[in-house]
């Protein structure tokens, strides 16, 4: 009786400890695809380009579950006044639905600078992203999804991207439908 309580107990914690491993465990995220930016609305719809994505890093995950990707982000044609060695982010999913804030903490002259370039939406494995790009003037950034530059891969025309980022921001949209 108490070795099949100890062989229980045994199988008990070795279940744990595999299930602790697969929660913890990093996982890898290798994206690479041709996607398109575009700007929304329907008098914009001519306003579109192709252009890769490159997303390459890891997601880690906490006890209550948050999702952190650490890792870089490349988008092919892209200028960000961020220098080369400084691109690599750390970016936290907030909310519900898969959204991290794209920003690059970096130094400029000796003094520590924040470039935020948007916010990145994608789905559960990273198969699929929308960026919603921020128009900067001056040191402010914006975004509206009436007028809104996005960029979506793997898309190769207009509609496609629509389509998918329809899909990526779904929850952030709460029921907005992108044109």
């Amino acid at each position: 009786m108490k070795r099949v309580i100890l062989i229980g107990a045994l199988l008990l914690v070795a279940a744990a400890a595999v299930g602790l491993a697969y929660w913890f465990y990093p996982r890898t995220v290798d994206f690479e695809a041709q996607g398109m930016k575009y700007r929304l609305g329907t008098e914009a719809a001519v306003e579109e380009r192709p252009l890769k994505v490159s997303i390459q890093g890891k997601i880690y995950r906490n006890f209550k579950g948050e999702r952190t990707f650490k890792g870089t982000i490349g988008l092919e044609g892209e200028d960000i006044p961020v220098p080369e060695d400084q691109r690599t982010v750390e970016l936290k999913r907030y909310r519900s639905f898969n959204a991290y804030a794209l920003t690059y903490p970096f130094i400029e002259n000796g003094k520590p600078r924040i470039y935020s370039q948007g916010t990145l939406f994608v789905n559960d494995d990273f198969s699929k992203i929308a960026i919603a790009l921020f128009e900067h003037e001056g040191d402010e950034g914006h975004w509206g999804a009436d007028d809104g530059l996005v960029i979506a891969a793997p898309a190769s025309n207009r509609a496609e991207a629509v389509a998918l980022s329809n899909e990526v921001m779904r929850e952030f949209l709460q029921g907005l439908v992108l044109k």
